[in-house]
């Protein structure tokens, strides 16, 4: 049934980049952000720390299925555990098992980047991992243009100046590399067009 499951939504993939998750759903179709989550959501363990998790819908499935988790953003969204400036996590070092940045380090301006990644390391336990998504900017471009109008965060406040549309793969390893974290997996996924990085601090 999983096996058809995924045929059918791959047949259907110029389909459900058109349609809502809602609308998707509706067609027994899995919606593309849904398949975000459920390819992360089978690699997470323990304490969770969700990074920009906008509607928080990632942690919240997550504690359902899971355990412990909080999502925070920048952005006052509905459902957000906390807000705050992710450049200064209100937590102590070395608390959680994973972290996730879930097709948002793109949208952290690039001048906070380094930062953010930073503090994601501090709060990271020395065993835990990291893990993000990204789509690269020529994905990003026509996925932005297609999806907008059923993206929150696009619908509520645009790109702003220092935001990508994505970035490429070897700009996110050196993101990671340049921060403290090595690479340890690399899953494309939706036909190569998005990748999860999963990283752990590297302790040399």
């Amino acid at each position: 049934m999983v096996r058809w499951q995924k045929v059918k939504d791959r047949l259907c993939f110029p389909l459900l980049i058109c349609l809502s998750s809602d609308a998707a759903r509706s067609l027994s179709l899995t919606p593309i952000d849904d398949e975000r989550i459920m390819i992360v959501r089978s690699r997470c363990r323990g304490m969770l720390l969700d990074i920009g998790c906008g509607m928080n819908e990632f942690v919240r499935n997550y504690r359902t299925l899971q355990g412990m988790a909080i999502g925070v953003d920048i952005h006052p969204w509905p459902g957000v555990d906390l807000v705050c400036d992710t450049i200064n996590l209100p937590f102590p070092d070395v608390q959680f098992d994973t972290i996730t940045l879930l097709a948002c380090l793109n949208h952290i301006p690039y001048s906070k980047r380094n930062t953010v990644l930073v503090e994601a390391r501090r709060v990271l336990k020395d065993e835990g991992q990291l893990m993000l998504t990204m789509i690269n900017p020529v994905v990003g471009f026509f996925a932005h243009k297609i999806r907008h109008r059923y993206d929150p965060d696009q619908l509520e406040r645009g790109m702003g100046e220092e935001e990508a549309n994505g970035l490429w793969k070897k700009n996110v390893e050196k993101l990671l590399g340049d921060n403290g974290f090595r690479i340890e997996q690399t899953v494309p996924f939706v036909f190569g067009l998005n990748r999860l990085y999963i990283a752990q601090k590297d302790m040399k």
